[in-house]
């Protein structure tokens, strides 16, 4: 009784703490929100359960080195808001810089395909968990029903009934953590508290399993095409905001969730486990964290269908239309899904980001080697080099958890 209290007051107040007025008028928090809500997304539901059973007790460093590898990729991509930006705009941007950049927006394109597909596999994983199924033919039959929805009503009318739901979205995962604290502090009191056993010592089959878990901290990348909206300057800022924020909460929630790494995952459903886990820690959790669960995966895959088709339309310089780009998105979203396992989806979402990271990555390299204006070029470029071929390791070695 006394966790569900926690968790639901807790919740409650974020929600309003983020729907409040002050808050919501803030630009800074509002660019801080959209990567923020990006990186905590569907990720946020399946990396416990596949860090437990991927490398069990070691998940806390497993999850310290991707939120580190994200923040160096998220450098990168701060540099070229800040130098590469102000150069494409104004055709000064070096060649083989411009070449980098176009490949990497044709690497988004088709990383918007595969992360749609991503989030709605995981809708119909989770769905189902709601009403105690699993089963694999029904759940892509959902996620299939979905994509032709989003298809036909993208094509046609567009998404503008569709809100946000960070707030929500944000004071759900508060009152999770809430409730992970209390529980942790109970069991050390009493004194049960005891790490999991380490079943298997890790080598470098579960360090490609974790390269290609990338997916779950993506997200960040999206201040990158907010020039609409806000300043370079603000962009940059909130962008580092979203990182440390999201890092934060999932070390945070890792870290917690090492002493219910205890409790046996289940033997089927394992990508949706965190609702038979989170049953541990507070009886409304499974409840709050299904809602969770579809809010996020629906929203998320709308909105990357809406930045792929329109991104589609742009590339091809409008010869495929925003309707069209819809039905390429989802056509490619069904191929992937009807061959692959939710678990290979995921490492093939990591991936399609990951050779984005890459160029975008050569980007700032090539651009603080070619431009003599730009400070501490030389280290800068190293770094950079560093950062692109560290994505392209995700590309070529990731792994699904299940592999």
């Amino acid at each position: 009784m006394t966790a569900n209290i926690i968790v639901i007051v807790t919740t409650l107040l974020i929600t309003s703490l983020l729907f409040s007025r002050p808050v919501e008028k803030s630009s800074w928090w509002a660019a801080t929100a959209i990567p923020l809500a990006s990186i905590i997304g569907s990720g946020f539901l399946v990396i416990a359960p596949i860090l437990q059973m991927s490398v069990g007790r070691l998940a806390l460093f497993a999850m310290i080195f991707l939120v580190l590898f994200a923040y160096a990729v998220g450098t990168a991509i701060r540099f070229n808001i800040r130098y590469v930006e102000p150069k494409l705009a104004a055709g000064t941007l070096h060649p083989s810089a411009w070449m980098a950049e176009d490949l990497s927006r044709w690497a988004l394109a088709f990383a918007y395909v595969v992360s749609v597909t991503y989030y709605l596999a995981l809708f119909g994983d989770f769905l189902l968990r709601g009403v105690n199924v699993v089963d694999p033919l029904l759940s892509k039959s959902i996620t299939t029903a979905v994509l032709l929805f989003i298809a036909f009503y993208g094509g046609h009318r567009g998404f503008n009934f569709l809100g946000r739901f960070e707030a929500l979205k944000l004071g759900i995962i508060a009152g999770l953590l809430a409730g992970l604290v209390y529980g942790n502090v109970e069991a050390w009191q009493t004194g049960v508290w005891h790490l999991p056993p380490l079943d298997h010592q890790p080598g470098i089959h579960e360090l490609r399993v974790i390269l290609g878990m990338l997916i779950v901290i993506q997200g960040f990348e999206t201040s990158r095409y907010l020039g609409d909206k806000f300043p370079p300057s603000l962009r940059i800022r909130t962008m580092r905001y979203a990182q440390w924020i999201s890092g934060g909460i999932y070390i945070l929630y890792i870290g917690l969730m090492l002493y219910y790494f205890n409790d046996p995952l289940p033997k089927t459903g394992q990508d949706t486990a965190i609702i038979t886990l989170s049953a541990h820690i507070a009886t409304v959790l499974p409840v709050m964290l299904l809602a969770l669960a579809l809010i996020a995966q629906f929203d998320a895959a709308v909105a990357d269908s809406q930045g792929g088709s329109g991104l589609l339309e742009e590339l091809s310089r409008r010869k495929i239309s925003q309707a069209l780009g819809y039905w390429i998105i989802v056509i490619g979203g069904l191929l992937i899904l009807w061959t692959s396992d939710v678990f290979q989806v995921i490492t093939y979402a990591s991936k399609a980001f990951a050779l984005y990271y890459t160029f975008q990555g050569i980007v700032a390299a090539l651009t603080a080697l070619a431009h003599p204006e730009i400070p501490h070029r030389i280290p800068r470029f190293l770094f950079y080099a560093l950062v692109a071929s560290g994505a392209l390791s995700v590309v070529i070695f990731g792994l699904p958890a299940g592999g």
